[in-house]
């Protein structure tokens, strides 16, 4: 499959689904799960308070793993997923985080209007948004190529 079929392919993968894994590093290795939306260039935003040990961690050390599965997954049955190297940053900026936010809170139905930047500010939340910017993707999808055969993408 050209790589061009694989990252519409990953990118409609990317667009069907809301929760992912999250792995961080610090003085140790930490993972959590966080719900997500995309963009059209695959970056992936995420809402979590900087006062996490992941959000203390990605302030130290930018580099993540994230993981994205469709679950729940029979042992025996065709695997599909993502495996995904990035840079993640804390986004500043009105624009910016009222742009992200309001991505977010679409792709997942929330209506609150305390997930916003004016609610941030009057601490109405603890939580800020993330950007991650994809380097390396790897997309299993046993349904589109043999294991070992998955498409392996430079960002």
């Amino acid at each position: 499959m050209a790589q061009i079929d694989a990252t519409s392919q990953i990118k409609q993968f990317l667009d069907s689904h809301f929760q992912m894994v999250l792995a961080t590093n610090g003085s140790h290795p930490w993972i959590c799960t966080v719900y997500y939306t995309t963009d059209k260039d695959m970056n992936i935003y995420f809402l979590t308070s900087p006062k996490t040990i992941h959000g203390k961690q990605i302030a130290k050390n930018p580099k993540v793993a994230v993981a994205i599965a469709d679950a729940p997954q029979a042992p025996a049955s065709n695997k599909k997923g993502l495996q995904i190297y990035g840079i993640c940053k804390q986004i500043s900026g009105m624009n910016k985080v009222n742009y992200s936010i309001n991505l977010w809170k679409k792709t997942l139905g929330i209506t609150s209007e305390d997930y916003s930047y004016e609610g941030m500010i009057r601490k109405a939340i603890s939580g800020r948004m993330y950007k991650i910017t994809p380097k390396q993707v790897k997309f299993f999808n046993e349904d589109l190529w043999d294991e070992g055969q998955e498409p392996f993408i430079e960002l």
